[in-house]
């Protein structure tokens, strides 16, 4: 039979946690450089994540590896995520998308509901409407019709257009627009793909599986794609297990599973094939690891005691076991987090940069700096409407006039936007300047942005531009949210490197425990209302935690706590005091043949 990576493609790889997926594309990737003697740089490997990526080119780089390895100068130059796949077509040709040169990508999405809340606001619709254009983008399935979204959309794209600037979307959404509508460019790009090796094929989306079709198109033989439907989880993005389930040609399994023993896998599994009646029928598994311990199931008495067994739990596995602690969000951490420092065990953690104010500070820095961001500066104009003794309404308002206000000032700012559209001006800025005399909110923004570049362009007293600087962006509400997000920032640097870059406990969210593994596993949260939350999306939940458990490689830990604390759980009050919590259903579905459940006293 012939080796599954040489098979000729279109082709899909049916890959199960710990099949060895990595392994196989690098050696269909050997295999055509080294045995089919095709040119490097004719192949693509795109992967889901930048770490994928460099961890790929570390795998063909050692010499350690021969099964995989490769001489630098026989390796593809392009093994990349889909995005800088995207932002690399758009790179060169920017003129063809009407951008310049020095394209800036906008930061993250909270800048992208500000903008799409004035492009709304701009079409003559209320901020709101911003929302829906962004879960629409977000799926990449664009097809404009006359619509009030399509609207917003095109004067979005516009704004980002006259600052040359890019959502994160938009680096795989123009790269169609430019493949689909010059087919010289699209020519040009495939000469890199004639061989197009896509990892992670089922969390794509309808636009990047436009990219792979206007790749490929014409050369289907050189595709190769790896996936595995249940491990589907960004339907929130757009992706969908359907581009896996509906691949019309060659579905090839990997069902040898090097990573988890038979308990841990077949006990996950189960959670997928009671709550996903759609997903694809997998062969059994053959086990390459010798069988371990059942999953521990832990009914804790409160999160805090939770964090003790946690505790407890990498304790005894450090320093021979790596622990890879798993929480559906990051407030499930916090107890710990701070358990584990108080015992002053060092962890790592992917977690979002802590709080808004620095990051905001550090936008002011970029409009300081180069006063033509338009972007930037707008990031800054929220913050001055929404500082602590604006007279604009706040977000909490629900009366019917405050609302009202508020969307008054907001399009007054909104609608320093129609000078830098219409050409007129060339900043956000310049806008502001021409008619800070023409309204009485113009007036105090312009005043206050005047005196802030005027300090940092005169470098003077740092205590008169703090001053300032507190007066018009009111980074923080009080003294003790100020302390709190710089010692956070510190502590994530300082305890994040207690035990360098290889610390072997890292604490992360379900979704982005993605690509990971340890030989010990927790997963935390498993209650109802929180795992499944909502009777939405059962199936994808349902993946979501067979993904989280499946990193594990000896010993998964599954917890559920009998009360968690209302800071946990983020609900303004619960009558009779702390709510309690039922488990969570998917555990149910975990037979005992594959765990064993541990009761924790109070």
């Amino acid at each position: 039979m012939e080796s599954k990576h040489k098979i000729q493609g279109p082709a899909l790889l049916l890959a199960g946690p710990g099949t060895g997926k990595t392994y196989t594309l690098g050696l269909r990737l050997k295999y055509l450089i080294v045995e089919m003697d095709v040119p490097p740089d004719s192949i693509t490997v795109i992967t889901f994540t930048a770490e994928a990526a460099k961890n790929m080119r570390s795998r063909i780089s050692d010499p350690e590896k021969e099964a995989l390895f490769l001489p630098y100068t026989r390796q593809p130059s392009n093994i990349l995520t889909m995005h800088s796949l995207g932002f690399k077509i758009i790179r060169s040709y920017p003129d063809k998308v009407n951008l310049q040169e020095s394209i800036r990508l906008i930061p993250g999405d909270l800048e992208k509901s500000i903008l799409l809340g004035d492009a709304a606001q701009l079409s003559g619709h209320g901020r709101s409407l911003g929302q829906e254009v962004a879960t629409c983008r977000q799926f990449g399935d664009c097809q404009p019709v006359d619509e009030p979204k399509c609207q917003v959309c095109e004067i979005y794209k516009h704004i980002l257009r006259k600052c040359s600037s890019l959502d994160y979307d938009e680096q795989i959404l123009l790269a169609v627009e430019l493949l689909e509508k010059h087919p010289k460019i699209r020519n040009e790009y495939q000469q890199f793909t004639r061989h197009l090796l896509v990892d992670e094929y089922q969390d794509i989306n309808s636009a990047q599986f436009k990219l792979i079709q206007l790749l490929s198109e014409g050369q289907e033989d050189g595709l190769f794609v790896v996936g595995d439907d249940d491990q589907s989880i960004y339907s929130w993005r757009g992706g969908s297990p359907k581009f896996i389930r509906e691949f019309a040609s060659k579905v090839i399994p990997l069902n040898k599973s090097y990573r988890c023993h038979s308990n841990i896998l077949e006990g996950s599994l189960k959670v997928v094939e009671t709550f996903d009646s759609d997903r694809l029928q997998k062969n059994p598994f053959e086990y390459m690891v010798e069988d371990g311990p059942k999953i521990k199931v832990h009914n804790a008495p409160s999160d805090k005691k939770e964090a003790i067994i946690v505790r407890s739990i990498v304790q005894s596995a450090l320093p021979s076991q790596d622990v890879l602690i798993l929480v559906p969000q990051r407030q499930f951490a916090e107890s710990v987090a701070e358990e584990l420092r108080s015992n002053q065990i060092g962890f790592t953690t992917r977690a979002n940069v802590p709080g808004i104010g620095l990051p905001l500070i550090s936008r002011l820095n970029d409009w300081l700096t180069n006063p033509s961001d338009s972007v930037a500066f707008r990031r800054c104009l929220e913050s001055f409407m929404e500082r602590i003794d604006s007279p604009v309404p706040t977000k909490r308002a629900r009366k019917a006039e405050r609302i009202q206000e508020r969307e008054g000032a907001f399009s007054q700012i909104a609608s320093l936007w129609k000078k830098v559209l219409s050409g007129e001006v060339d900043s956000l800025w310049s806008s502001l300047e021409q008619v800070h005399e023409d309204h009485d909110l113009y007036t105090p923004l312009w005043e206050a942005f005047s005196l802030l570049l005027q300090q940092y362009r005169e470098n003077g007293d740092i205590r008169e531009f703090s001053t300032s600087l507190a007066t018009t962006l009111s980074p923080w509400r009080g003294i003790k949210p100020f302390l709190g997000e710089v010692t956070a920032w510190v502590d994530s640097i300082r305890y994040s490197g207690m035990e360098g870059a290889d610390a072997s406990v890292r604490i992360m969210t379900f979704q982005g425990a993605k690509g990971l593994e340890a030989k010990v596993v927790c997963v935390l949260g498993l209650e109802e209302g929180i795992i499944p939350r909502g009777e939405s999306d059962i199936p994808e939940q349902s993946r979501l935690l067979f993904v989280s458990m499946s990193r594990s490689i000896n010993e998964l830990h599954l917890f559920h706590a009998r009360v968690r604390s209302s800071q946990v759980l983020m609900r303004n009050a619960f009558a009779g005091g702390k709510p309690s919590v039922e488990p969570s259903r998917f555990i149910e579905a975990i037979p005992d043949e594959y765990s064993e459940k541990v009761y924790h006293r109070a």
